[in-house]
């Protein structure tokens, strides 16, 4: 039976060989450091490279560190299998790809000086024009269509008490998690604080984001919006 912990951390990976262990060196080492209680769990889903054996050679390295494969894809769907293997007080999921160690810290900081209220990271700086400008209008769409109140749905980390993750109930296993957790988060009248970080650069490979990838997620937001609201 795995400690408790007070933080669970989850971290979906995908084609990150080239650089997951660094990431979770340094999140382990800085945590560790501050004497934070944690676990980081990572969660390798639809990776075609190496990613899931670099992660498992780091799991028998560090002690707080484990991690879990599935042959699927969807970031959502690493989160929610990810969050299930938790054992901590308080629960946390973030990007593997982007999030920097000492951000991570802040975050979980700034968390504990009100820990009934979730806390959501929201990037105040994007690397290439393109990032800027889609997250702009995909914020502005939800906020206009689902009435979604947040400058950066999609920004982690986003970290929750135990007992919120299990109201909130998440299902949705794309990138319409965000989504569901802000929509349920309003819909629970759950209290939610922003926090801003300022480095977001990729820690290595290459990021699959394109300026066409707004369209994507603008329509799922309306595939999400048909489920929850008429299909349901």
């Amino acid at each position: 039976m795995k400690k408790s912990v007070d933080f669970s951390i989850v971290f979906p990976v995908m084609n990150q060989a080239d650089h997951i262990e660094r990431v979770i060196r340094a999140h382990h080492g800085i945590l560790t450091r501050h004497k934070i209680s944690f676990e980081l769990i990572a969660m390798v889903n639809g990776s075609r490279d190496t990613s899931y054996q670099v992660c498992k050679k780091i799991a028998k390295k560090l002690a707080s560190v484990s991690t879990y494969e599935l042959k699927e894809s969807g970031y959502g769907l690493g989160v929610l299998h990810g969050l299930k293997q938790t054992t901590g007080k308080y629960l946390c999921y973030a990007n593997s790809a982007r999030v920097h160690s000492d951000e991570l810290l802040r975050c979980i900081k700034f968390f504990l000086k009100d820990p009934n209220t979730v806390l959501y990271a929201a990037r105040k700086k994007r690397d290439v024009w393109y990032r800027r400008f889609s997250s702009l209008i995909y914020n502005g769409f939800c906020t206009l269509f689902m009435g979604i109140s947040s400058s950066d749905i999609n920004g982690t980390p986003k970290i929750f008490k135990r007992s919120i993750y299990k109201k909130l109930n998440l299902q949705f296993t794309n990138s319409m998690i965000d989504v569901e957790f802000f929509d349920k988060i309003k819909r629970f009248a759950i209290p939610v604080k922003e926090f801003p970080i300022y480095r977001n650069t990729r820690h290595g490979g290459v990021s699959t984001s394109r300026f066409s990838t707004i369209f994507r997620l603008i329509k799922e937001v309306i595939h999400y919006w048909y489920m929850t609201r008429i299909r349901h």
